[in-house]
């Protein structure tokens, strides 16, 4: 998402997108956590003096994997964040390298289906949450 300053009027200008995860080399994360679909980014940039103020909301379906049971999950992501830059006449601001950092420092570390989660068997593999296994 691109940002012209010199466009950007005394009252604000708002911007919307949809933004692949792929544009912004997501959905290669090791803990399985991907987008589903393109991310909708709406921002709110004000101008004052030699300073640009963007206020963003992230939002998109994602799946994951439950660490504990390996379940695949499906939940809603939103974020809204507000960044600051240093501006000069006709710069032009690239948004996208700072949302794919507060995305990325929005997973959570952990994902579980549900905090009481029981895991998988070490010894067969069972998701006890359905069923307990026949080890000893």
């Amino acid at each position: 998402m691109q940002i012209y300053v010199d466009k950007v009027p005394q009252e604000g200008l708002e911007l919307k997108e949809k933004i692949e995860p792929g544009k912004l080399s997501l959905n290669q994360d090791a803990r399985g956590f991907n987008f589903t679909e393109p991310i909708d980014v709406t921002a709110r940039a004000t101008k004052s003096g030699a300073e640009l103020f963007v206020d963003l909301t992230l939002e998109g379906p994602v799946e994951y994997a439950c660490s504990r049971c390996l379940t695949k999950l499906q939940d809603a992501f939103k974020k809204k964040f507000s960044v600051n830059y240093e501006v000069q006449p006709g710069d032009v601001i690239e948004v996208g390298e700072d949302i794919r950092q507060e995305i990325i420092l929005a997973y959570p570390m952990k994902a579980v289906c549900k905090t009481d989660c029981k895991g998988l068997c070490p010894n067969c593999g069972q998701n006890l949450n359905v069923a307990e296994c026949e080890c000893k």
